[in-house]
């Protein structure tokens, strides 16, 4: 009986498996310039309670915002030495927020921010107090604020209902020595409900 004769396994030619190779190249260089553009785009991107813009003028901000704002906005006084580093209005749509967003620091070894809103709910100041739980209570300014910290961060967190000044609820802390955090607690807290004055004085708006 004569075996089938075994048929031969086609042999590419190196022209072919050039031609072959060449579009398997050009999809491996395209993602890996894909993952690059995202991985350049990540580190660029600060995050949000750390984006330092140095001299920043909140006062101009702050007329902007009390354009929007149905309430005033904050602006501390502070020693020399703070530096603002962002002053926004700022819409937290996934938690149902609109806030007034300050953040500081000081002599680049402290930072210190507070988020001002009169549409205030829990996720808002769970997101702003990192999940910290509240650890007690301190009147500043005869204000009760709740108090949330850890081994890294402090918050205050002043209940709208609590805020017996303008009702609006306020959230402030971050790293920083007891002295200023006590000195920003009281300044936030002395700066409630004061009018912003701008150089134009035409109601608060600067533009």
């Amino acid at each position: 009986m004569t075996e089938p004769e075994e048929t031969p396994t086609p042999q590419l030619t190196q022209s072919q498996a050039k031609r072959m190779r060449q579009p398997m190249i050009g999809v491996v260089i395209t993602v890996a310039l894909t993952l690059l553009g995202v991985f350049a785009v990540m580190g660029l991107r600060p995050e949000r309670d750390v984006a330092f813009t140095p001299d920043v003028n909140v006062e101009e901000a702050a007329g902007w915002t009390s354009d929007v704002a149905e309430y005033a906005p904050i602006v501390p006084d502070l020693p020399e030495g703070w530096t603002a580093n962002y002053a926004r209005w700022e819409n937290r749509a996934e938690l149902g927020v609109t806030a007034w967003e300050v953040g500081y620091s000081v002599e680049e070894q402290s930072f210190l921010s507070f988020a001002q809103t009169d549409e205030p709910n829990p996720a808002w100041i769970n997101e702003l107090t990192r999940q910290i739980r509240p650890t007690g209570e301190e009147t500043v300014g005869g204000l009760t604020f709740e108090v949330r910290e850890n081994d890294e961060y402090r918050y205050y967190v002043l209940e709208a209902e609590a805020n017996t000044v303008d009702g609006t609820a306020i959230v402030l802390g971050g790293e920083a020595p007891d002295e200023q955090f006590e000195n920003f607690a009281e300044a936030v807290t002395e700066s409630i409900d004061v009018e912003v004055e701008t150089e134009d004085d035409n109601g608060g708006s600067t533009g």
